[in-house]
């Protein structure tokens, strides 16, 4: 199943089966059927790697983050999201 959860560079959820370099974070945006549901739930907006020290989480997990995906590094900050820490 492909979720809406990647980012275009104008800001919209998408859903498409291409694989992103970065990933980011909104807050949980998402309801228990994995549907987002709504753009945001705060405004502190981050993207960071998607492997960090072989740490593997479900995407859509409810009552977690919901989990965004970026093409590179230009679409997520044309889409308003900040590097995290740990970007190289």
């Amino acid at each position: 199943m492909t979720h809406s959860n990647s980012v275009t560079p104008i800001n919209e959820l998408i859903a498409t089966p291409a694989r992103g370099t970065l990933m980011g974070n909104r807050g949980i945006l998402h309801d228990h059927q994995g549907r987002i549901v709504k753009p945001f739930t705060h405004r502190v907006w981050v993207t960071c790697v998607l492997e960090f020290k072989g740490r593997h989480r479900q995407v859509m997990t409810p009552g977690r983050y919901t989990h965004l995906f970026f093409l590179d590094e230009a679409t997520a900050l044309a889409a308003g999201h900040r590097p995290c820490g740990g970007m190289p």
